[in-house]
């Protein structure tokens, strides 16, 4: 019975020095690359303005696309919201317009091979010698005349999307850009008249937005042409969209008591649509400050009333420290303590995950 009692104490004192020998948790994500670092910076804090705001489409990229011809509404084939492309038909209207310019046209035409026939009896008369010379000239001209008549009444046809064959009287609208129907003021059975002033269908890109921000006279002196914007949406409150003030209007709205300010965005992925609500932050430099510690806002862990960073001192050893958040802005928190300096490279993504791991 010696040796199971042996054997019993070697595990033990092999578990022991095992235990000896255990190194400090780190994170899962070492292996897996699943984070990013960014590094502390030494900055200026900022002061921020907050303002409100509406996205809305680019109107200098924009087309607005106005009936030709007055008749009723056969048919709207798309609808708002919808992206169309470079002369895809948009409606088709049955206009009495139409049928005018192509009685026209048919007219013309009997007027051409009328002249036509003439000049050739006129010339045969002349040669003969039985009429003259003034007959066959003013023939000619006759001729020329019922030509550009033709050919004035073609264009027209042509302009307004009629056949000169077919007697049809219908008129089809059609995209003249591609883009997003942005705006759409026609349905099925809708009556047009010729004065009508709103336009059929609005057309933009979206490739780029703008988003229009209200600010209040009292911080009028603030917002200055070509300062940096963070502006946010509902539907992506973890995303920022950075921009900067493209114009301020020189006219205050008479309702609501505000300056508008235009900030324009690339739009490229397409995730802001027209008549979203925005919130616009707007960054003033606080120049009479001291420079601080800013590291980015996703590197901050709170826990139990406190605020932490986690380090990464060299590939696969992380450290957490503690810091004092001294500012917030959109883009940084400038920050005490911790012991960081320019350059140190702190978690942003992935940051909670590995707090989580080398704390508990």
């Amino acid at each position: 019975m010696k040796f199971p009692l042996i054997f019993l104490s070697g595990l033990v004192l092999a578990a022991c020095g095992h235990k000896e020998d255990t190194k400090p948790p780190t994170s899962s994500a070492d292996s897996t690359s699943s984070y990013l670092t960014d590094s502390v910076r030494r900055l200026n804090p900022e002061s921020e303005l907050t303002l409100n705001g509406t996205v809305t489409f680019d109107q200098d990229n924009v087309v607005r696309v106005f009936p030709l011809v007055s008749g009723n509404v056969e048919k709207a084939t798309v609808t708002l919201g919808s992206y169309v492309q470079k002369g895809q038909d948009l409606a088709v209207i049955r206009s009495g317009d139409i049928s005018n310019y192509v009685n026209d046209y048919q007219a013309d035409k009997a007027d051409l091979e009328v002249a036509q026939q003439n000049l050739k009896n006129v010339q045969a008369q002349y040669k003969a010698g039985f009429t003259s010379e003034t007959d066959f000239i003013t023939a000619k001209n006759a001729l020329q005349k019922a030509k550009d008549e033709l050919g004035r009444s073609a264009n027209i046809l042509r302009v307004y999307g009629g056949s000169n064959t077919s007697g049809q009287p219908y008129f089809t609208v059609k995209a003249p850009i591609a883009g997003y129907i942005v705006e759409k003021n026609v349905n099925t059975g809708q009556d047009l008249r010729s004065d009508n002033t709103n336009p059929l269908y609005t057309i933009s890109s979206l490739q780029q937005i703008w988003v229009m921000a209200n600010v209040y006279e009292a911080d009028i002196p603030e917002v200055k042409q070509g300062q940096p914007v963070d502006v946010q949406v509902l539907a992506y409150p973890d995303k920022v969209f950075r921009g900067r003030v493209d114009n301020i209007s020189s006219v205050l709205d008479e309702q609501a008591r505000v300056l508008k300010v235009r900030i324009v965005l690339d739009n490229k992925d397409g995730l802001l649509k027209p008549d979203m609500f925005a919130t616009i932050h707007v960054h003033l430099p606080n120049t009479a400050a001291q420079k601080g510690m800013a590291v980015a806002q996703k590197a901050l862990v709170f826990d139990r009333d406190h605020y932490y960073v986690v380090v990464q001192d060299a590939p696969n050893k992380f450290d957490v420290r503690e810091v004092n958040v001294i500012q917030n802005t959109t883009r940084y928190a400038f920050v005490e303590g911790g012991n960081l300096k320019p350059g140190t490279r702190v978690v942003t993504e992935g940051s909670l995950l590995l707090y989580n791991d080398l704390t508990n």
